[in-house]
């Protein structure tokens, strides 16, 4: 009698948990495990009021933002609006370095508004550092995610309902009652909850722009504890209430904010009736005005380095570049075959073994991931390379394992929807057959899987080749990578350079998204 092996992603899940719980109980017992949660309660609540008010004005005004644009985008037909959904697309995909930069270009001491200020002879200023630079950067990132995905929910009302409204003369109001709110309705609680994460997590935004100790978030709290006082029992606690709070929350979305399946229907050009209202006519030409005045600046700004590119092309940003590729690569190998080994569990559970509530815990996994403290992680997981091997290495271990855990739950998103497909499709004649295990993969899975699991690592790559996070605590010279490469250039205040090396991230980063797109659309 042979002993059945467990199936690999179930192995794959066992590691990813042992591998958390392993480094925040390295955290937890390190030099005595001391606890310092009471020792720094002041700190605590003014770092926890910080990270929630700054996340829910982030969230508020993102919303506020996307949801006027993306109701102006639905009813108006205007030369340049592809091009200005691509925009959008390409904020969606900005990383949040390039982000700060941005800031810095338009709204900071040397600013576009500073010099055109100063040409009208007002040469006072205001600081950016603090509120207002985070804010605008969150809004400018998110406030383009919430237009577009709001616009595609928008664009799935069925055309037989606006024939309907047309037909029984609905007016502007009960279009928006009976139509868009529906839409909205359904979407918002979902996509506010996630921007509220992203920004309660917010890192190199926050480290760049909030000015000093006092704006910080608990990501922000706890690399300070790393980096400058090496305090892990603080950074232990730390990590411990904000995945307390962020798994909470992500549970919340997981469960509560699910869009439901849409039917299919013809999606031909429709013509919203409300389109002709004069009143909702000057109410998105104002939208769309100040959503341009806005949203433009911040993104044009990052072409101003095509002027400087010569200038910094040399032998420290190659370097920059092969390191970022690299660690990119691997992590999105990384996170392709974790995400492929879980969706394959969560199927078989699903469809063979019809266990639904154990295939809804893989389905939650990857969602968890996102809640995990990316730098205690780090610290934990550096003690214990410390521990037991070389910790000169540990950066370049830890750079991709982290950005690949970080990048599962997107590429999970791809993969597992079409893994489901093909077991409802042919996993009957499959099992008939006796085709099981890598035979299985190879004929069944693998002529579907191909497009959706290279648009999943193209994103994956994305993702990471932008990320400025685990790399601000291993960065130097031995490790520098394009975003550590840019953050030194704005620390030094040299915009000029920075723009250069922010368009080669973003240049990178958008092409790497597009493919994605395109052989994700391929794929379905």
């Amino acid at each position: 009698m042979t002993m059945k092996l467990p199936h690999p992603g179930s192995l794959v899940a066992f590691a990813i948990l042992g591998l958390v719980a392993g480094g925040f109980i390295a955290l937890v017992t390190f030099d005595g495990g001391t606890p310092a949660l009471f020792s720094i309660g002041p700190y605590l609540w003014r770092v926890l009021a910080f990270s929630v008010v700054q996340a829910t004005l982030s969230t508020v005004l993102s919303l506020a933002l996307g949801i006027g644009l993306a109701l102006a985008l639905a009813r108006r037909r205007f030369p340049g609006r592809d091009l200005v959904l691509a925009a959008l697309s390409t904020t969606m995909v900005m990383p949040t370095i390039v982000a700060v930069f941005a800031v810095f270009a338009v709204y900071g001491r040397s600013g576009w508004i500073a010099e055109g200020l100063a040409l009208l002879g007002w040469e006072g200023g205001f600081s950016i550092f603090g509120y207002p630079g985070i804010l605008i950067a969150h809004v400018f990132l998110n406030g383009p995610f919430v237009a577009r995905i709001t616009l595609d929910g928008l664009n799935q009302v069925p055309a037989e309902h606006w024939r309907l409204a047309t037909a029984f003369g609905f007016t502007p109001f009960q279009i928006f009652r009976h139509l868009d709110w529906p839409v909205l309705r359904g979407e918002l609680p979902g996509i506010a909850g996630l921007i509220f994460l992203i920004c309660f997590k917010s890192f190199a935004i926050v480290l760049a722009l909030g000015g000093g100790p006092s704006r910080s978030t608990l990501e922000v709290a706890i690399f300070e504890a790393l980096k400058i006082d090496l305090d892990f029992g603080r950074v232990a606690w730390l990590a411990l209430i904000q995945l307390t709070i962020c798994l909470s929350m992500t549970a919340l979305l997981h469960w509560a904010f699910t869009r439901p399946p849409v039917g299919h229907t013809i999606r031909s050009l429709v013509h919203r009736p409300d389109a002709k209202n004069n009143g909702l006519k000057a109410l998105d030409t104002v939208v769309l005005a100040v959503s341009a005045v806005f949203i433009a600046p911040l993104a044009f700004s990052v072409l101003t380095g095509i002027r400087n590119m010569l200038d910094v092309i040399d032998a420290d940003l190659l370097r920059a570049f092969v390191t970022s590729l690299a660690i990119a690569t691997a992590a999105a190998v990384l996170a392709c075959i974790l995400a492929l080994a879980l969706a394959s569990a969560a199927r078989r559970r699903r469809i063979v073994l019809r266990s639904p509530r154990i295939a809804a815990l893989y389905d939650f996994l990857p969602d968890t991931l996102l809640a995990v403290p990316p730098f205690a992680l780090t610290a934990g997981l550096f003690l214990m390379i410390q521990r037991f091997g070389d910790p000169s290495a540990a950066g370049l271990i830890l750079l991709p394992l982290i950005n690949g855990l970080a990048a599962v739950p997107f590429a999970y998103r791809y993969v597992a929807p079409h893994l489901l497909t093909t077991e409802e499709r042919y996993g009957r004649v499959a099992a008939s057959l006796g085709i099981t295990g890598w035979s299985k993969l190879t004929i069944m899975d693998w002529p579907v899987l191909k497009r959706p699991l290279a648009a999943g690592f193209a994103l994956a790559m994305a993702l990471s080749f932008g990320d400025f996070g685990i790399i601000a605590l291993f960065g130097g010279t031995e490790l520098v990578t394009l975003p550590y490469l840019l953050y030194e250039r704005l620390g030094a205040y040299r915009l000029d350079e920075a723009a250069a090396i922010g368009l080669v991230i973003v240049l990178f980063a958008v092409l790497l998204a597009h493919a994605s797109g395109r052989l994700s659309d391929a794929g379905d």
